[in-house]
């Protein structure tokens, strides 16, 4: 019979929708549905015998397409030489030492190529066999066992400081249950407006999280109150304590300095040595910030693919994005507040998401949350002061030599191995020459 339930205009995601389904019309997914071959979840409404059907059915005819011609697994991995796969492995480490062949592995799925663990090792060892040495030499910090009932259950929300002295801020949250990293950003502000911004693109994507753990720092605060308004003041929707409880998230900088930070770390102070940025000087910050947040937000998004991607050793080599679709398949029939969201109402509560995230970032708390506490609680529950503050750049750059910095410079240009040398100096010697 025809399907009753309104229909979403997603002509994106259609193709991946299994074509068997009745009530799915050319360019439209059904909320029936549940998933999507590319592991992300998408307007789930709830997972009956019949989704199982669809599902035992894809899996079916895609065994029956590699029997049928002949397939194998070995058939999928990329056609290429030696040389081409260096070039690619080069250009994706693009001089970080400490990136792993893991790391290269899932980094190359990320754009679609499959390649063999083994080919990865061995072309790592002859780009730059000395840092392979070294990453042989680097122990490996002890794991402990860290459990979380389910996905979206709880996000580790926290910021990185490791270029802070370039008034550069990274902020990230991780999905505590699958590892998956839900959002990475750098800015040139330690606000809570900003995190908010980042913290809500992620809610857009995987839906709203049961709880958050945070640690004291002020820009925490929009996101704990519109947690604290969305889901309740009493409940526990936004926990926050010392950065030793916060382990998701910490263990997460650890792997983002080997894979991304340490690269500016070590470049921003070669720039310093050299004499081409003075970090005093707000015309270099500027000049800084113009070139280089780009080229950051561009690997941390690199980083984020990679990352949800990977294997992961102590979960039978699943990785975070598999864990994450996994879980919330084998828990659909709990009554948890993530499941819920996930499976019923995720779509249902938007208005009051957005309402939510308007009164944390400054209009209508107070009404919204003095029906659960008085006015004294309230206080107490908003009282977390700014710890960290990065100053802004007291540097303007006029209209028309801003449309030539525009028209000159593009912070994405020139190859990664580069890391934007050329551009940097080029830009300082402008805006120099510019305003004599």
């Amino acid at each position: 019979p025809p399907c009753s339930r309104q229909h979403a205009t997603t002509p994106d995601l259609a193709p991946e929708v299994c074509p068997g389904d009745p009530c799915l019309g050319e360019g439209t997914l059904c909320p029936y549905m549940v998933l999507v071959t590319r592991g992300v979840c998408c307007s789930l409404s709830d997972l009956s015998p019949r989704a199982y059907l669809c599902l035992s059915v894809f899996v079916f005819v895609n065994l029956f397409f590699f029997r049928q011609f002949h397939l194998t697994r070995a058939s999928t991995y990329a056609e290429m030489t030696d040389s081409a796969l260096d070039a690619v492995v080069q250009d994706t480490v693009a001089g970080n030492e400490l990136a792993g062949p893991e790391a290269v592995r899932a980094s190359l799925r990320a754009q679609g190529l499959r390649v063999q663990r083994r080919r990865v090792r061995a072309s790592m060892l002859r780009i730059n066999p000395g840092a392979a040495a070294l990453r042989a030499v680097i122990r490996r910090p002890e794991r402990r066992s860290y459990r979380v009932a389910g996905p979206n259950s709880l996000w580790h929300i926290d910021g990185n400081h490791k270029l802070i002295r370039w008034r550069i801020v990274i902020h990230g949250g991780i999905d505590g249950f699958s590892r998956l990293v839900v959002f990475l950003s750098a800015s040139n502000n330690n606000r809570s407006s900003t995190v908010l911004s980042s913290f809500m693109s992620a809610v857009v994507s995987y839906g709203v999280p049961s709880r958050v753990r945070t640690d004291r720092g002020g820009e925490n605060n929009a996101i704990c109150l519109m947690m604290n308004i969305f889901r309740g003041f009493d409940r526990g929707s936004a926990l926050r304590g010392r950065s030793t409880h916060n382990q998701r998230i910490e263990r997460l900088w650890r792997d983002l300095w080997r894979g991304t930070t340490n690269v500016y770390w070590d470049l921003f102070h070669h720039l310093e040595d050299e004499g081409i940025i003075d970090i005093d000087n707000e015309m270099h910050l500027w000049a800084l910030h113009y070139i280089y947040l780009p080229r950051i937000n561009r690997d941390l998004t690199d980083f984020t693919q990679q990352w949800n991607n990977h294997g992961l050793r102590t979960e039978r080599h699943l990785s975070p994005l598999q864990m994450f679709v996994r879980g919330s398949l084998e828990q659909h029939g709990r009554p948890s507040t993530a499941m819920q969201d996930i499976f019923e109402t995720r779509l249902a509560a938007g208005g009051g998401l957005n309402a939510a995230a308007a009164a944390a970032a400054g209009g209508g708390l107070n009404a919204a949350a003095e029906d659960v506490h008085g006015t004294d609680d309230l206080a107490l529950l908003v009282d977390w002061p700014e710890r960290i503050t990065v100053p802004n750049i007291e540097y303007t750059v006029e209209d028309d030599v801003m449309e030539q910095v525009v028209a000159q410079f593009n912070p994405l240009s020139g190859p990664r191995g580069n890391h934007g040398m050329e551009l940097i100096t080029g830009l300082i010697s402008f805006l120099d020459s510019s305003y004599e």
